[in-house]
């Protein structure tokens, strides 16, 4: 059984672009974030990266606090 999306949920996930804009940040440096553990991680559909509008409001409201606890090497 294949899951499907509303409309409503889909207007929930934001490209990288989108959650960049959002961040107020360039493509780039969201890219940055999200690997570095800086950022909530992404929502992964099929080849599709999507991050939860709710999610970064939450994040962006907190003062963007690291998602991720750093490893020490």
């Amino acid at each position: 059984m294949k899951a499907t999306l509303d409309p409503e949920h889909l207007r929930e996930l934001l490209s990288a672009a989108e959650a960049a804009e959002m961040a107020g940040v360039a493509k780039r440096s969201w890219w940055r974030y999200v690997s570095s553990g800086k950022a909530p991680a992404p929502v992964r559909l099929g080849g599709v990266v999507r991050w939860r509008k709710s999610e970064l409001a939450e994040w962006i409201a907190a003062g963007c606090p690291r998602v991720r606890k750093q490893v020490e090497r």
